[in-house]
């Protein structure tokens, strides 16, 4: 079986030392491919000097995350690779991490998706964001599992894991494609995910598999209203709550565009001009989104977004 290791890079030095040392440890011979989206401190220079081996995909621009590792899916796929497996520039595998996600794989070929517990960078504790999905998710099962010291499953399944470290099969990416380019950055692992259970896979962790995340949840920090980041965010949760491949919700778009209009109006009236500004750019940004055309692409099976 032929595996690809794929990672995104943009200004990682912090990290890419220890994140491509744990791969090379892997139990299980393994490509890597990174995929460097215009780095400026350093990280592409490192890489070619004291990691030779690794197949260094130099961007001109940032492409942002989902488009960079269709890069490399892309090349993977050309190379005959059976699964790419996806990392975090900030995320570190243990030796025998991918061949346990893989011989799991092969015994549950339902799943288009398996992840390994995420711990935090030091391994003390479990990440956040890991948390926050298992425990809206297979909360019940998994953690009932760990804390009453029952026999694990090979498997807990879950609607959506984030894409710090996932394990894809060779048929999914032929059956899903690749991420919605239209993401940027985060939001991009919500839509894969709906579009995975849409063509009939699953989603999984595997609780004998780890990594350690040295993330800094950036996402889930305050963010300014009315900044760029603001609107990115709303955006997102837009095109993955409306936007979500296994329901009709788009149809509901121009409702809430309407909806922000009117409160922009309000706003207006009562002199309220910074609350006027938020609701008017909410409601422009909606009128430049086509989610129905998007849904009804997503829903097509094919390597959509691949080369």
């Amino acid at each position: 079986m032929k595996t690809s290791v794929i990672i995104v890079t943009y200004n990682g030095m912090k990290w890419i030392k220890n994140c491509l040392e744990s791969i090379l440890k892997s139990t299980i011979p393994i490509s890597i491919i990174v995929v460097d989206n215009c780095s400026t401190d350093g990280t592409v220079e490192f890489i070619k000097v004291n990691f030779p081996r690794v197949n260094l995909l130099e961007q001109r621009e940032n492409l942002g995350f989902g488009k960079a590792n269709n890069i490399g899916i892309s090349l993977a796929l050309k190379a005959s690779s059976d699964y790419v497996f996806l990392l975090n520039q900030d995320a570190f595998i243990e030796e025998n991490t991918i061949e346990k996600l893989i011989e799991v794989s092969q015994q549950n070929l339902k799943y288009g998706i398996l992840s390994p517990i995420h711990a935090d960078g030091d391994g003390t504790k479990l990440d956040e964001s890991f948390c926050y999905y298992i425990g809206k998710s297979c909360g019940q099962s998994f953690i009932s599992d760990l804390i009453l010291n029952k026999t694990k499953k090979d498997i807990y399944s879950l609607p959506m894991i984030n894409a710090s470290a996932w394990l894809i099969p060779k048929i999914t990416l032929e059956n899903v494609g690749g991420f919605d380019t239209s993401f940027f950055l985060y939001g991009e692992d919500d839509n894969y995910c709906q579009r995975v259970l849409y063509h009939n896979f699953q989603i999984g962790i595997v609780p004998t598999a780890f990594i350690r995340h040295d993330s800094d949840n950036n996402y889930t920090k305050e963010i300014i209203k009315g900044s760029e980041k603001y609107y990115a965010k709303f955006l997102n949760h837009i095109k993955v709550s409306y936007g979500n491949v296994n329901t009709d919700n788009y149809k509901n778009v121009s409702k809430l565009k309407y909806s922000f209009l009117k409160k922009s109006i309000i706003s207006l009236i009562k002199f309220d001009l910074a609350d006027f500004k938020i609701n008017w750019t909410k409601a422009k940004l909606l009128a430049g989104e086509n989610l129905k055309e998007k849904v009804l692409f997503n829903r097509q099976k094919g390597k959509n977004y691949l080369e």
